[in-house]
């Protein structure tokens, strides 16, 4: 029992530090991307958003796929049953994804014009805005901790701004 949390605790860490060097990478690339001094036309930023999208749902439909004993009966099924006869619940998702989209022209935009260190550190913003709206909005308690850490990162922000 000790060596499986002990494993977990260390998967726990490789996990994060796979998603830092992640999303550093994504965003140092990214702004180095958007102010080549090349000549030439730059690349579109929706063009590059959407290449995303297709990417991503090219990927889950691959897992689905393969959750499914790699069957395009029971993908097909699946897709039918999740998205064609639940129109509601794919209208529902139309909203969020919409936003999401222009956030993520918004991030390549910020990105040409920002610093990567100060792009990223405001960026984090989100964090505090999330929270801020599950108090208030979902009406969720946050614990000592988590109002520390959310003063914490204000600070950082402001730190970084200055």
């Amino acid at each position: 029992i000790q060596s499986k949390a002990s494993a977990a605790a260390k998967l726990k860490y490789v996990s994060l530090g796979v998603l830092v060097l992640q999303t550093t990478s994504l965003v140092l690339t990214m702004r180095y991307s958007r102010t080549l001094q090349d000549e030439g036309p730059r690349y579109l930023a929706s063009t590059a958003v959407v290449f995303t999208e297709v990417i991503k749902i090219i990927v889950c439909v691959i897992l689905v796929f393969r959750d499914h004993n790699c069957s395009m009966r029971g993908l097909n099924q699946v897709l039918k049953e999740e998205i064609v006869n639940k129109p509601l619940e794919t209208l529902k998702l139309a909203i969020p994804s919409g936003i999401y989209t222009l956030q993520n022209n918004l991030l390549y935009v910020a990105l040409s014009n920002l610093d990567a260190a100060t792009y990223q550190v405001t960026y984090q913003l989100k964090i505090l805005t999330t929270a801020l709206f599950s108090v208030s909005m979902l009406r969720k308690g946050l614990g000592v901790y988590q109002w520390l850490s959310l003063v914490i990162l204000m600070m950082g922000v402001a730190l970084v701004q200055v």
